[in-house]
C-alpha cells in the first residue's frame, strides 16, 4: 500500500525565556529532567499528559504522550542527555516517529528553554490527523504550560532563599 506511505515531517517549535541568575540555570533543567517536576508543570489531565517509565529522563527512559481530545498517543525514548543543557528523544512506538528536543540556551538575564518536535506519521492518515487536529493548539498549550513552569521555578527560588536565611 504505497499510496498510504508517509514521508512528510512536521516541525513544531516553542520556547520560553525564564529570568534566572546564571548560578540557578540547573534548576530549569531539573524541571525537564525530573519526572515529578515535569509532570507538575506540563501535564493537564485529563486532556494531555506524559507518563515516563523512570524517575529521571535519563538515556533509555520512555515517555508515552497521551491526548484525550482528540484521542491520540505516541512514545518517545530518551537517546541523549547533556546535563544542564539538553535532552534528545526519539520515536519509540505508536503512530508517530521522529525526534524531540529540550534545549537550554543561556541568555541575558536568564535562560531560554526551547522545545522542538520533528515528527512524521506512520502513514498519511495519521500524519494529517496529527497536523490538523493537534498541531494548531501546540503553541498555545505550551505557552500556557510555560507560564506554570515559570511560576513553579519562581516559588522554588523563593523557598530556597528563605531556607538559606
Amino acid at each position: 500500500m504505497d499510496w498510504l506511505k508517509n514521508e512528510e515531517k512536521i516541525e513544531i517549535r516553542s520556547q520560553v525565556f525564564i529570568p534566572i541568575s546564571k548560578n540557578h540555570i540547573d534548576i530549569v533543567f531539573e524541571y525537564v529532567y525530573d519526572r515529578e517536576k515535569f509532570h507538575n508543570w506540563f501535564d493537564f489531565i485529563p486532556a494531555l499528559w506524559i507518563s515516563f517509565d523512570r524517575k529521571k529522563l535519563e538515556v533509555g527512559c520512555i515517555g508515552t504522550i497521551c491526548f484525550t481530545m482528540p484521542l491520540f498517543y505516541y512514545k518517545l525514548k530518551v537517546t541523549e542527555v547533556v546535563m544542564g543543557k539538553s535532552i534528545v528523544l526519539s520515536g519509540a512506538g505508536g503512530p508517530m516517529s521522529g525526534r524531540a528536543y529540550f534545549n537550554l540556551h543561556p541568555a541575558d538575564g536568564g535562560v531560554i528553554l526551547e522545545n522542538i518536535h520533528i515528527l512524521s506519521g506512520k502513514n498519511k492518515f495519521v500524519h494529517k490527523y496529527y497536523v490538523f487536529c493537534l498541531v494548531p493548539n501546540h503553541l498555545a498549550f505550551m505557552n500556557w504550560r510555560y507560564s506554570v513552569l515559570k511560576k513553579q521555578i519562581k516559588r522554588e527560588l523563593e523557598r530556597n532563599k528563605k531556607s538559606h536565611k
